[in-house]
């Protein structure tokens, strides 16, 4: 307007005779419209008038674009110059308790805390993520283990999540927490890999600590294989330093220690390792520039064979267990796995057998299994009573003050207080077993003498034997007081069990039945961690005082088999014989036939008191046949899966049908859950949802929905009808009729069922001509009924209990096909 205003201004200062005012002109023309001088001279002040507006509106229009071009580059500087705001990231806040012996480093300072892990002998870290679900439920089991080894181990955790942390700089790239990883004083971290539960991860810590055994005359002292390296030992020596170190990098392969690293010192290195497996030994001979971790942890790793193995699945998608069970069978053996022992009994029993049945060029084994299973049962026994003597009754106590009460199940809880009978040689006698195992009783008798020797004492400067912790006697001492330590611990995880001794039964041998083109492998999981495996497959492990059991898987025939009698060495031995001749029936026990409480969800409780009526009911592996097979009902079988999204909407479909159709009497609705039960192979359907209809009588005329057609209410009903006979078809459309809430369409389907029994009352009539003297009167008994219906449908279509009444005389279908049974029920009404 300023703008404006000022252009106003100038043209008003312009010569008069240019400028004139508008009404001497508008008087000009009136006055004088003869006179052309002054029409040129109103003309022209016309014209400049105009081109004076036009000028103003076209500068107030530049202004205007240059007025909006200036705040729409004003605001696009700004969006592009300002830093985004983004809301700051949580505090960081210690995750484990402050007063714990773990180390936290919440703030995700890994430099300090390798820099500490470094410092200590043995350091074990834990990193995670503070708000992921798998490093909470870790974060109670790597408590108890820090707890447990305190004394020999340093523990600490570091937050690597928290953003901005020197931890999540490094480490942006991991997909999965937490991450356990072990620091040796010199050396690479050793990964650990096996399940997070404490005991498994402070065996772990154990045999990190001891990698390297020294070799005696009798070695029985392994798990499944062992390897003997003749080395010179003395102090920096490269030689032995490799061959720790390959020691250790096994572990990370192989958290639970299958083979065993031994040690014979000699003074002059061959540069050669003996690895004995069950039924052969293999020497590797390498040059001073191949002796590496490396080019050793391949060799054993590509030689390693063993007829059986522990299988520890991840708990997440995995390939681990698949990998056994296909593409043949598979022997799993279900047993607890205590690791403070270092032994399973019949972990050792599925050893030997699998050694037998594989041993098809009658190999002369490289190390006795019963001898082995005997002497775990006999240091054991000796164990248990020195760790109870008063030798270590004063250390004993402090052993109970540090270890931590672990219990997993609270049926193994439980179980402590009860006596296992479960004991393998329970009549020998510690006495009558040095013939059998000299050396393991003459180190026990010396240990035993050792401590009735009264000792003399004598004077000197250096400290005495009870206050020098590294002295001979104390660590002999510490190393019994650790052994009873882990006996106490295995204790409340649960009790040893062992193969119990049957003199009466007969041996059997499986030997060179592997040789065939199906054979079996074998495997063993741990119960008490992965007993959902057994549920699957209907085996009840809480159920057993043992906690084990034996189950042959054939994927590929997608078929399983339990073995029924107890796990003895006999058992097994028959069970497999009896698989390969083709023996054993298939089972069908399943998941939803377990009633422990681990499987709550699967159970179908049947006391639970209902108001409202179960129109569709649940179908399992045991009730499926006696249902389906009634032939005084006609089923329609729906089969679903959890896993089925679909089937969702559908169960609603025929919830509704079924409603629908409940005052069929003779009509059931079921459904099964088709993923977990497993039924004949006739009834087995590979896609969900399937809709099955029984019919009355025909069981082998059994129909299937049309996979071509939709799964809808109208389909679903047409599908049923076209399945029924005359009388139960009447018998739906009734029912139908009842549920219309409007009168008019009730009263429309109601004209409808009159019509169709007209017809089936002609159509019987036929039936009536055609028919002998003994089929007359099945005919006329069932036209009575229908002259009955009749007239109640015309009078009294509501009056339902004398409706149905007349409905159950009509117990079998009108064609000319009558079963036995429905003759006989016939001839009692007549």
């Amino acid at each position: 307007m300023h703008m404006l205003r000022k252009y106003r201004e100038k043209a008003k200062n312009l010569p008069s005779s240019i400028y004139h005012n508008a009404d001497k002109n508008e008087n000009s023309k009136i006055s004088n419209k003869t006179d052309t001088d002054s029409e040129d001279e109103a003309n022209a002040d016309l014209i400049f008038e105009d081109s004076v507006n036009e000028y103003i509106l076209k500068m107030v229009n530049f202004i205007k674009e240059l007025a909006i071009f200036c705040f729409i580059f004003a605001a696009y500087a700004a969006i592009t110059h300002d830093p985004p705001k983004v809301s700051k990231s949580p505090a960081a806040y210690p995750f484990f308790p402050t007063n714990s012996v773990i180390k936290d480093f919440y703030r995700g300072q890994i430099l300090e805390a390798i820099e500490q892990a470094r410092s200590s002998d043995f350091s074990f870290l834990m990193f995670y993520a503070p708000w992921d679900a798998e490093s909470q439920a870790a974060k109670a089991e790597f408590l108890k283990t820090a707890n447990y080894l305190k004394e020999n181990v340093a523990f600490a955790a570091v937050n690597c999540w928290q953003p901005g942390s020197t931890c999540r700089n490094q480490y942006n790239k991991v997909f999965r927490w937490p991450v356990l990883i072990a620091y040796p004083a010199f050396g690479n971290g050793i990964q650990y890999n096996g399940p997070i539960e404490s005991s498994h991860m402070i065996s772990f810590l154990q045999k990190l600590m001891k990698p390297v055994k020294k070799a005696s005359e009798i070695i029985l002292d392994f798990e499944e294989a062992f390897i003997i390296a003749e080395l010179n030992t003395l102090p920096g020596s490269e030689e032995y330093s490799v061959y720790y170190s390959t020691a250790l990098k096994y572990l990370e392969n192989d958290p639970l220690g299958r083979i065993s690293f031994f040690v014979k010192p000699v003074k002059k290195t061959k540069n050669q390792l003996s690895f004995y497996l069950w039924h052969e030994v293999k020497i590797l001979d390498l040059n001073q520039s191949d002796w590496k971790v490396d080019v050793i942890m391949q060799w054993i790793l590509k030689n390693i064979y063993t007829t059986s193995s522990w299988t520890l699945p991840s708990g997440s998608k995995s390939l681990v267990l698949s990998n056994f069970l296909q593409p043949g069978p598979s022997l799993i053996l279900f047993t607890p796995m205590n690791p403070f022992y270092g032994f399973s009994d019949y972990y050792m029993m599925l050893q030997e057998i699998s050694q037998e049945y594989a041993n098809c060029n009658n190999y002369a084994p490289n190390f006795d299994m019963k001898s082995k299973r005997l002497d775990n049962y006999l240091t054991y026994k000796h164990l248990k009573k020195i760790c109870k003597s008063q030798i270590y009754g004063e250390k004993q106590k402090d052993v109970l003050s540090v270890t931590t009460n672990l219990v997993f199940f609270n049926e193994t809880y439980n179980d402590r207080k009860k006596k296992n009978n479960l004991n393998l040689y329970e009549d020998i006698k510690s006495e009558n077993c040095y013939d059998i195992f000299p050396q393991t009783f003459k180190n026990f008798r010396m240990i035993e003498a050792s401590s009735s020797i009264s000792r003399k004492e004598i004077k000197t400067s250096m400290l005495r034997d009870e206050f020098d912790p590294k002295s001979m006697p104390n660590l002999k001492k510490n190393q019994y007081n650790n052994k009873c330590k882990n006996l106490l611990e295995a204790e409340k995880l649960f009790k040893p069990i062992f193969e119990p001794v049957n003199l009466e039964s007969v041996e059997l041998s499986v030997a060179k039945l592997g040789c065939s083109n199906q054979t079996l492998e074998f495997v063993a999981l741990n119960s008490l961690i992965y007993y959902n495996f057994a549920e699957r497959l209907g085996l009840d492990l809480f159920s057993k005082k043992d906690r084990s059991g034996v189950v042959i898987v054939h994927q590929k025939l997608e078929s399983h088999y339990v073995m029924k009698n107890a796990v003895t060495s006999t058992n097994i031995r028959r069970f497999i014989r009896n698989f390969t001749n083709n023996t054993l029936i298939r089972s069908t026990d399943t998941i939803s036939d377990i009633t422990s409480v681990t499987t709550r969800s699967y159970h179908f409780n049947k006391t639970i008191q209902r108001s409202k009526p179960i129109y569709v009911k649940e179908l399992t592996s045991k009730n499926f046949l006696d249902v389906v097979l009634n032939e005084g009902k006609s089923v329609l079988v729906m089969y679903y899966s959890k896993q089925c999204s679909y089937c969702n909407g559908i169960s609603y479909i025929f919830l509704t049908l079924a409603r629908k159709l409940s005052f069929v009497k003779n009509l059931q609705f079921r459904r099964i859950d088709g993923d977990i039960n497993i039924l004949p192979w006739e009834y087995t359907m590979d896609a969900f949802p399937t809709i099955l209809f029984f019919p009355m009588f025909k069981k082998e005329e059994t129909r299937v929905f049309p996979s071509d057609i939709p799964i809808d209410l109208t389909n679903l009903l047409g599908f049923v009808l076209s399945n029924f006979d005359s009388v139960t078809k009447l018998n739906a459309m009734y029912s139908i009729c009842l549920h219309y809430q409007l009168e008019k369409e009730k009263r429309s389907c109601f004209t409808s069922v009159r019509s169709y029994t007209v017809a089936l009352i002609e159509q019987m009539l036929k039936q009536w001509r055609k028919s002998n003297n003994r089929h007359r009167q099945i005919v006329l008994h069932n036209l009575r009924q229908l002259k009955q219906l009749q007239f109640l449908f015309t009078h009294k279509p509501e009056d339902l209990k004398l409706i149905q009444l007349y409905f159950n005389k009509l117990k079998f279908g009108l064609t000319n096909d009558y079963s036995s049974k429905s003759k006989e029920s016939i001839k009692t009404e007549l």
